[in-house]
């Protein structure tokens, strides 16, 4: 988890740099301007909630086995990173987390922690790196050239679901560049195509995700996201659907400052 969670938090140093082009509009240059010693604080919270989709009189049935049909996660995340040294794979970041997840069906609350090392590149991706969480994969792969109003791109992505693996294609358009901040309206869709969970029968399904990221110029880093997710692994039969349903809300917040 701690190398997904990274992503997320290099993204929140991405700076931003305001110019102005010939035609006098203003734009950003998104790039990492990452310098050694500089530490990035970022605080997650993820609310994952997944329900089975039976027809009535099975889920009846497994309600009063005490089975759980209405999974519900809640997670906190704090990590700590530190930029190590720069070189011509990108930054090296010392990282350090704790997490605190709770299960509110089953009232069980577990917290953990742990340390790890990873390297960014300049447009925000982990080298080597095959799969990215989902809620942390929206701000992957930045543009190279500057933003402006109305600018728009498109990366796509092999992601990681609580449903199962697959892949997203995220559509990023600039909504507002003013005040020192740039905000990014963000749809993802995909498919989940993984056979993680054993459940050949309900591929391939389907994943969702809008939301929106806030660029702080002034302090050229993120200062918020925010995304909704809703991902399925269902199919017709017995007169109803069955399968699964997520979703997912999940908001960041980051900050960078010296020692």
């Amino acid at each position: 988890m701690a190398d997904q969670r990274v992503l997320a938090l290099i993204a929140a140093c991405t700076a931003a740099c305001l110019t102005v082009g010939a035609s006098s509009v203003p734009s950003a240059t998104l790039a990492l301007r990452l310098v050694p010693r500089e530490r990035i604080t970022e605080h997650a919270s993820v609310v994952d909630r997944v329900d089975w989709k039976l027809p009535a009189a099975r889920l009846e049935a497994f309600r009063t086995q005490g089975m759980v049909i209405n999974e519900e996660v809640r997670t906190s995340v704090v990590l700590d990173g530190e930029i190590m040294r720069i070189d011509e794979r990108g930054a090296h970041l010392d990282v350090r987390a704790t997490s605190t997840t709770y299960d509110v069906p089953r009232n069980q609350r577990t917290s953990s922690s742990w340390q790890t090392q990873t390297v960014v590149a300049p447009n925000n991706t982990q080298p080597g790196a095959t799969r990215y969480a989902l809620e942390e994969s929206a701000m992957v792969d930045l543009p190279t050239t500057p933003v402006h109003v109305d600018s728009s791109w498109t990366t796509r992505l092999p992601v990681a679901t609580t449903l199962g693996s697959g892949t997203c294609t995220f559509r990023h358009v600039v909504g507002a560049l003013n005040d020192g901040v740039v905000q990014i309206n963000i749809d993802g869709s995909g498919v989940i195509t993984g056979k993680e969970y054993n459940l050949p029968r309900l591929l391939p399904g389907t994943i969702s995700l809008h939301g929106t990221a806030w660029f702080g110029l002034d302090c050229g880093c993120i200062i918020q996201e925010s995304y909704r997710i809703v991902n399925t692994l269902e199919k017709p039969g017995e007169g109803a659907q069955i399968g699964f349903v997520e979703r997912m809300d999940a908001d960041i917040d980051a900050q960078s400052r010296f020692p």
